[in-house]
């Protein structure tokens, strides 16, 4: 039979080898495809965790990505760090007032301290939160219908229409100025609030 159609021989060899090949190929093509597939889903899902536990920037467009239980971890965060900022410029207060008392030093010279301590601490959270923090607070408040947000204690703000979404805190207004610091309490306040009143993750991934 080899002798009698060789080619036709050599032309079936090559056919079966073309279709084993070709059929090898898509077989493996497609399970590499899968491959890169989930681990494009699973480094999205490391991006969200990073801004979500605060290792990676808080930007608009990553807060976006995060579903509403990420969100909320992130605020409780950046929250905490506000209250730190807080918590150091009282620490500081104290020991001025403890040293103006003992005589070390004057009015004058407490006063001074007090403003210079603010300043400096509000350059602390201008290079290393404030972004992040006003970024979260907008994203909170972009994802609560005003019902929601009628029911927490707001921090003082311009409103900009009936809307109670369309606002700006006076702590964004004083950004870069020790006044700042003094209205980082009451925006902690509500970001924790609206943090908490976040619906459950039934409708976003």
């Amino acid at each position: 039979m080899l002798r009698a159609a060789p080619f036709v021989f050599v032309m079936l060899a090559v056919l079966c080898l073309g279709l084993g090949y070709g059929g090898g190929a898509l077989y493996y093509n497609s399970q590499i495809g899968s491959l890169h597939e989930q681990i494009s889903t699973k480094d999205g899902q490391v991006s969200r965790y990073r801004v979500a536990l605060g290792i990676d920037p808080a930007s608009k467009g990553a807060l976006v990505e995060l579903s509403n239980q990420e969100l909320a971890l992130r605020a409780q965060s950046i929250v905490a760090k506000m209250r730190e900022c807080l918590a150091m410029v009282e620490s500081n207060n104290q020991d001025i007032d403890k040293r103006l008392k003992d005589g070390r030093i004057d009015k004058a010279e407490a006063s001074k301290e007090k403003w210079d301590d603010l300043e400096n601490v509000d350059h602390q959270f201008a290079n290393n939160l404030a972004a992040d923090a006003y970024n979260v607070e907008n994203e909170l408040r972009s994802r609560l219908d005003p019902s929601a947000l009628a029911h927490i204690v707001r921090a003082p703000a311009l409103m900009f229409g009936s809307d109670p979404r369309s606002r700006v805190t006076f702590a964004n207004l004083a950004r870069g100025s020790a006044f700042e610091i003094g209205m980082l309490g009451p925006l902690a306040n509500e970001m924790e609030q609206m943090a908490k009143l976040l619906p459950a993750d039934t409708a976003r991934k």
